[in-house]
């Protein structure tokens, strides 16, 4: 399975890899990719059954993880950053500690944890029970954000989640945000970032993200954006690029 994906920046320059949340694809990380693409190689997947991807299936982390090193080995991309948003955040940290001679840091950007992710009724009945309407999808956005999005995001945004395959919403609260990884590998040596908006109810907080997931990365750090909500690469796009650019820099 090879995932449609943007690419910007120099080949020749160190390769991130962008993976979007539960509704996005892979233009959620442009704001990010304009400004980071001029010191960085990168690349912005769609994920199976989102974006241009929408077509496929929606698919077990193992299998999404089995597309993402298909569709970097199609494009030249090794030891790359991989960084997640959300519902990839736990598929990048299961990826890094299954492989991590094969990757060269990670960044969790308000990820789903490795344990089976906690929700309340109402999140998941709005993920389980999905309605491709426009109404539902326009609630779904408006639960993600704390901090307003320009007009021209926020459709973006909306449109993103209205062309996804419908079917990945209920797959992904019944099945796959459910899969557990904690007991899996042995923690390892490499440089982790954990990045989690002060305002977003929509994944755990710190101290779970730490006990689940970040424990096992070594070095680790994190930051808490003041503020924000769930979708930090556009509710807080400037800060996220200074905060990368240093952290990769610093153990590159």
């Amino acid at each position: 399975m090879i995932l449609t994906s943007i690419q910007k920046g120099d080949p020749h320059q160190p390769p991130l890899v962008f993976m979007h949340y539960l509704g996005g694809s892979a233009q959620t990380w442009l704001p990010v990719i304009e400004a980071l693409s001029q010191h960085f190689y990168c690349i912005s997947l769609d994920m199976p059954g989102f974006g241009d991807s929408a077509h496929l299936s929606p698919a077990s982390i193992a299998t999404q993880a089995e597309a993402v090193r298909a569709t970097l080995k199609e494009l030249g991309v090794s030891q790359p950053w991989l960084i997640g948003h959300s519902m990839t955040g736990k598929l990048v940290a299961a990826m890094a500690l299954e492989a991590p001679t094969e990757v060269a840091g990670i960044i969790l950007t308000a990820p789903s944890p490795l344990c089976p992710q906690p929700m309340t009724d109402q999140q998941f009945a709005m993920q389980y029970e999905w309605q491709a309407t426009r109404e539902h999808a326009s609630q779904f956005v408006a639960g993600s954000h704390h901090k307003p999005l320009s007009p021209e995001l926020e459709q973006r945004t909306l449109d993103d989640v209205l062309r996804a395959n419908p079917a990945a919403f209920p797959y992904w609260a019944k099945t796959a945000s459910q899969e557990d990884f904690t007991q899996r590998f042995e923690d390892i040596t490499l440089p982790a970032l954990l990045l989690l908006g002060e305002e977003d109810d929509n994944v755990p907080r710190l101290e779970q993200q730490l006990s689940s997931t970040l424990h096992q990365f070594s070095p680790h750090e994190y930051q808490i954006i003041d503020g924000c909500g769930h979708l930090l690469p556009l509710e807080a796009t400037e800060k996220l690029v200074a905060i990368m650019s240093a952290f990769i820099k610093k153990y590159s």
